[in-house]
């Protein structure tokens, strides 16, 4: 709104200028009155045009499949505050009330030319009425209806010029042009541009009524005469045309504003344009500055888009071209020290870089350093330099790991090897936003996947130590849990390892058995055997001080709530969906809430509030 605001005003500001400058002391008063009409459209129009220009995107064939590129979901951060900005709602509250101000004086105007037409006698000759009035006032034109003082009417007392001069008005329907700017008055209000573009229109009103009368032959030395007899400031409507209009007046809170000339000023200024003479060649230079002037405006002041729409013609990629990427190339190297590449036997090891740029054509150095994988398998244990010049010439041909796999008897039989030049930039935006996800959580609740740490640190390790610099620290990882102590045997106590008492003998159904029941006794545990039996919980007498700590306090509201929106929870307020922004704010308001959180069976934990207990049906 405020962009539209600046665009208008400045519209409005660029023509009223040109107007003043080119236009208005010039006697080419019909092609003004469209000017000043334009200008009102323009100024509406103009910032809400918008221009779109389609560019068509051809379709091209990819020539390799490109790297896919793992996103990753990175919880966004909760927002802690509710900022509620209340300065656009305050300026248009301003807005509307200046609206509702405006507009009732508008209608208030109307209406009350509206009751004078019916309540006074009328005239009509052809098709002009004239509505007498015993009010002391101006003639003043509204449409059809020209406002005369009755008693001077019959008296004759009004001269013909004037008469002439109301009735220009009325056959040139110069109130629809005071209806028009009253109405865009009434939207843009706060615009001060508005009320001299409302002073011009009038007075050109006025130059079209004169130029009449003077062309029905009367002496411009006589109406002149009568112009300054007429020029006071007597009562007339803000929606008529009168003979003496001289200034825009703006009435507010029963004070009376004036823009614009004082009745002789405008007098003067049409004495002046009276005996102006603009020649064609004036008129029409003058015309034809408005075409580069408009065009101006709408190019610097219209919206501009740009739209891409994919192209009907298809670009052909040629066949030569449509190579499949080699994504791994296997090197062996036999126990002859003999080098094969994709099992392609080698000469020398001079022949390897010759046999690599055969492979991958189609692809730059960047691009095989991005997803070309090498794997050396050696029969045996490999000459370390002779690994270090096969390890040079790959790096010159480009390519992103190299991995060596050894035999079997090596104790480390598999090593990758790291090529290029750092990690690149998906590679530290990948680790970064790992990176940024563990270190947020607590040290003692974070839990690292084993498949996150290894990407982790493969990224970490390929990084330069710029890199490593300007990266999001490398999340620390929590110790591993302290081993279970071994539980000793107490004396006394049954083991787990002890043998088992006797089975007692089974007695048929309906004999009478006459063996005692003897109950076994517990077996012993050596002093020097350990017992796996897990030892009694510490018992702590009254008095005596203990090492054992605490239990953890149990989490907050607040926690809860903030790991269940981790979590992607849904949340309901007194029964209605809300967001985990809303749920914090609510809960931050109002810290005895009442929270409910139901898990099974559920694919997404569900979080409801409430400011009534709830009730648990059994």
């Amino acid at each position: 709104m405020l962009l539209y605001i600046l665009k208008s005003s400045a519209i409005l500001a660029i023509l009223l200028l040109f107007y003043k400058v080119f236009l208005e002391r010039e006697n080419m008063h019909t092609f003004k009155r469209f000017y000043l009409l334009g200008t009102l459209l323009a100024l509406c129009i103009i910032p809400f045009l918008t221009f779109v220009e389609y560019v068509e995107i051809p379709t091209v064939t990819p020539l390799m499949e490109q790297s896919t590129v793992h996103s990753l979901d990175v919880p966004s951060t909760l927002q802690e505050e509710m900022i509620t900005d209340y300065i656009p709602a305050f300026f248009w509250s301003i807005y509307v009330m200046g609206i509702i101000v405006f507009g009732f004086k508008f209608f208030k105007n109307l209406s009350q030319i509206i009751q004078r037409i019916r309540k006074n006698p009328k005239l009509r000759i052809n098709r002009i009425t004239n509505v007498l009035l015993r009010d002391r006032i101006i003639p003043h034109t509204f449409f059809n209806y020209i406002f005369l003082n009755k008693h001077k009417f019959e008296a004759k007392e009004i001269p013909s010029e004037v008469l002439l001069h109301e009735e220009t008005h009325a056959k040139q329907k110069h109130s629809l042009d005071v209806l028009l700017i009253e109405f865009i008055q009434v939207l843009f209000w706060f615009n001060p541009f508005i009320y001299t573009l409302k002073k011009l229109i009038k007075l050109n009103h006025e130059f079209l009524a004169d130029r009449e009368v003077l062309r029905k032959g009367v002496k411009p030395s006589k109406y002149q005469n009568i112009l300054l007899e007429f020029s006071s400031n007597s009562f007339q409507p803000q929606l008529a045309n009168a003979i003496n209009y001289s200034s825009t007046r703006l009435t507010v809170f029963g004070k009376t504003f004036s823009f614009g000339l004082s009745a002789v000023g405008q007098v003067k200024k049409r004495f002046t344009v009276m005996k102006t003479q603009t020649s064609k060649k004036s008129i029409v230079l003058r015309s034809l500055l408005i075409l580069p002037l408009f065009a101006l405006l709408l190019f610097g002041f219209s919206e501009k888009k740009l739209v891409e729409i994919p192209s009907p013609v298809e670009i052909t990629i040629p066949v030569t071209e449509q190579v499949t990427a080699v994504k791994t190339i296997e090197i062996r190297i036999t126990k002859k020290g003999e080098i094969l590449v994709q099992n392609k036997l080698l000469t020398s090891l001079d022949d390897l870089k010759s046999q690599l740029q055969k492979i991958n054509t189609n692809l730059t150095k960047e691009q095989r350093e991005n997803i070309v994988r090498v794997i050396i398998m050696p029969e045996a244990e490999p000459p370390m330099k002779l690994l270090k010049e096969i390890e040079a010439i790959l790096i010159d041909y480009g390519v992103a790991t190299i991995d060596v796999i050894g035999p079997e008897k090596f104790s480390n039989s598999k090593q990758q090897i790291k090529v290029q030049g750092g990690a690149t930039k998906e590679q530290i935006e990948e680790y970064n936003a790992l990176a940024k996800k563990y270190n947020a959580q607590p040290i003692n609740e974070r839990i690292i996947k084993k498949k996150e740490l290894e990407r982790l640190e493969y990224i970490y390790n390929i990084m330069t130590e710029k890199q490593k610099k300007k990266a999001v620290p490398f999340p620390e990882c929590p110790p591993p849990p302290p081993p279970p102590t071994a539980p000793k045997t107490v004396e006394g106590k049954i083991s787990a390892t002890s043998p088992q008492p006797p089975i007692a003998p089974k007695i048929s159904q309906g004999t009478v058995s006459n063996v005692t029941p003897v109950s076994p006794q517990a077996p012993k545990i050596a002093n020097a055997l350990m017992s796996n039996l897990p030892p009694n919980a510490p018992v702590v007498m009254k008095g005596e001080l203990s090492d054992i700590p605490p239990p953890p306090p149990p989490k907050s509201p607040m926690e809860h709530v903030v790991e269940m929106a981790r979590k992607d929870a849904l949340f309901y307020y007194e029964g209605k969906k809300i967001s985990s922004e809303k749920a914090i704010a609510i809960l931050k308001k109002d810290k005895k809430i009442n929270i409910r959180t139901k898990h099974k069976g559920l694919k997404k934990p569900v979080v409801e509030l409430s400011t009534k207990p709830f009730i648990i049906k059994k």
